[in-house]
């Protein structure tokens, strides 16, 4: 059973299509006509298409009776049978769309080219998935099901020292990169025979005519799932998945044999009827097959022959479909989603499991439970998107085009920070992060306390919501974790926003220094949770507590500014009164072991809340910079 349902990215697909061959008799030929564009809107399509069937599958086998990396604590039964409904194609199928899209991408290069590019792209992705997104992913299932109690840096360690390397290192879901990057060089090798491409070609527009568009392909299907899956299965390993390979492989590179020879697209458009037909009666043939026990009978060959007509019917359906119907229909929301689905795909796995480690705990209805994982997931990789594609530097490792790398990084930096007719641009995205890391910190307390019922506010510190008597002890760690990696970002926006607005760059640099240290404490202090004494890095972020007096400094000459610089004193005013009270400096036993935990509450709330607001006003007074306009006082 395979794990998870990918999704090609194997470059743009476009280029036109070869002319039809005059050659073969009318009845096989259809006119085509010139497109607009140049580009397979249909491919994209495809992709897209499949990006949104697959959350809704991993999402699904959170629920099945299979071996996954998490699972919710609803299982259903009837998804043995549910998932034949994609399951015999969808990887086929994105394998052949892959190796059609790298067809297109590869004209007018030579097989250099095409390679350096393959590696560009998959590369740096590939490696960082494998290092950061997957091992969050192992590392829960770990916890769940080995009972890892080390933490997750020293389950890194465990990973890739010597020993973990040597056992293999996972690859989960980007399995699917490693086989299209390592499929990619199959495709430049066979670029170097041109004369190969060129009779196999030929053949395509010889034999697949009429029925046998659909026959022979099936039959090829059929063979080798009834002689090489009983052996071999599907491992998703690279050195031992043979059948995989004759599937996979051979999809890719006849999706890039295929992908300019308009006969064959037009007997796929012109079949498509029939094969939706067949794929109609195959599904519940499939599915009491699995049911029964007796569905495995004469050592499965008929359930692995239905299996297989299944496949290429569906494939050919959609191919046939699109062709007809999305060839032509681009715009700019199929122009956004292609470009995100590459990254939204890195993203995806990793943010549902960490989402269902999460969410579980709250033991929500079955259904309830899925749309939350089915929206988080989805949302979280579109945010991620939307963050890295602002990020020329960060781009490439989430696998987007890098973009102007020949240039110095200084240069980069300086376009990031502002552009002609959108000044400002980079270092209002930054306060928008100190927008949201109040928002992040105030959801991570309270989804903390809500898996924590015996949970204490007056009595406890926040602290014990990440520590060993917490039920779900990630919740809160993660949180405030990433809570301070976005302060530290936040930071860095407010000091640029000093600097832009009033030249401070003294002031500027310095209250980014500070919020860097604070998030860093923040953040690092989750790595050692309550009681360990290193836990008490977190004293770095008090150094917080500086940056209003920095912002007032800073700021001091715009008298525009006024309210912020009121708020700013009232904040600094309002941490210095709550800090002496708390440490007993004055009204001594008004803070006891009765009530510490809402004192803790209210000058967590001041230490981080207004962090937020001063991110938004500055936001809003850059916006007005921006546009040269005098507005009132803020």
């Amino acid at each position: 059973m395979s794990a998870s349902l990918r999704l090609p990215f194997a470059g743009a697909t476009n280029g036109l299509f070869a002319d039809v061959d005059s050659s073969r008799p009318a009845a096989h030929r259809r006119p085509v006509n010139p497109a607009p564009s140049s580009r397979r809107y249909d491919l994209d399509w495809i992709r897209v298409g499949a990006f949104g069937l697959l959350i809704l599958y991993h999402v699904g086998l959170a629920y099945a009776p299979y071996d996954w990396h998490l699972h919710s604590a609803h299982t259903f039964e009837w998804m043995r049978e549910a998932v034949l409904i994609t399951n015999p194609w969808r990887l086929t199928l994105l394998f052949f769309v892959s190796g059609a899209a790298l067809r297109f991408m590869s004209a007018r290069r030579t097989p250099r080219e095409v390679l350096v590019s393959r590696l560009e792209r998959l590369g740096p992705p590939l490696l960082f998935g494998i290092v950061v997104l997957v091992t969050i992913q192992s590392w829960i299932e770990a916890v769940e099901k080995s009972g890892w109690s080390e933490g997750y840096w020293r389950w890194l360690w465990h990973e890739f020292s010597p020993g973990g390397l040597i056992n293999g290192v996972p690859v989960n879901h980007l399995w699917f990169v490693l086989y299209i990057a390592v499929y990619s060089l199959v495709a430049v090798a066979l670029m170097r025979r041109p004369d190969w491409i060129e009779k196999a070609e030929g053949f395509i527009d010889r034999r697949l005519t009429g029925p046998w568009v659909l026959i022979l392909p099936m039959a090829y299907l059929a063979v080798i799932r009834i002689l090489l899956f009983p052996a071999f299965g599907v491992t998703n390993f690279l050195a031992w998945d043979w059948y995989n390979h004759a599937l996979s492989l051979g999809a890719f590179l006849f999706g890039y044999l295929a992908a300019r020879r308009s006969l064959l697209w037009s007997e796929l458009e012109r079949y498509r009827w029939h094969a939706l037909a067949v794929a109609a009666a195959c599904l519940p043939v499939m599915m009491l097959q699995v049911a029964h026990p007796g569905g495995g009978a004469f050592l499965g060959v008929p359930r692995n022959l239905v299996f297989a007509i299944d496949q290429w019917a569906v494939i050919a359906a959609i191919l046939g479909f699109a062709n007809r119907h999305l060839r032509d229909k681009g715009g700019a929301v199929i122009t956004y989603l292609t470009g995100a689905v590459f990254t939204c795909y890195l993203a995806h796995q990793t943010i549902l499991v960490v989402a269902l480690w999460f969410v579980r705990p709250w033991a929500l209805p079955a259904g309830v439970e899925a749309l939350t994982l089915v929206i988080v997931t989805l949302g979280g990789s579109l945010a991620i998107y939307e963050v890295v594609r602002r990020l020329p530097l960060v781009g490439p490792i989430w696998g987007l085009k890098a973009r102007a790398l020949s240039q110095p990084v200084a240069v980069q930096l300086k376009q990031w920070l502002g552009q002609p007719g959108q000044p400002f641009r980079r270092r209002r995205l930054l306060l928008a992060v100190g927008v949201a890391a109040p928002l992040l910190a105030l959801a991570s307390v309270c989804a903390a306390i809500l898996t924590y019922p015996d949970f204490d506010n007056a009595r406890q510190y926040l602290s014990e919501l990440g520590g060993a008597s917490a039920s779900a002890p990630l919740i809160f760690n993660g949180g405030v974790f990433v809570c301070g990696v976005l302060a530290a970002v936040a930071g860095v926006g407010i000091g640029l926003a000093m600097m832009g607005l009033c030249g401070a760059r003294i002031a500027g640099a310095l209250t980014a220094v500070v919020f860097v240290l604070a998030g860093f404490g923040l953040a690092a202090s989750t790595l050692f949770p309550w009681p360990d004494p290193r836990h008490m890095v977190i004293n770095l972020a008090l150094g917080i507590q500086l940056a209003p007096l920095l912002l007032l400094w800073g700021l001091h000459g715009r008298k525009d500014l006024r309210r912020l610089k009121i708020f700013l004193v009232a904040v600094f005013v309002l941490m210095a009164i709550l800090t002496v009270i708390t440490k007993h400096l004055v009204f001594p036993g008004t803070v006891n072991d009765a009530n510490v935990g809402w004192w803790e509450r209210a000058y967590a709330i001041v230490l981080v809340g207004w962090v937020g607001v001063a991110s938004l006003l500055l936001e809003r007074r850059l916006r007005h910079h921006a546009r040269g306009l005098d507005s009132p006082a803020m």
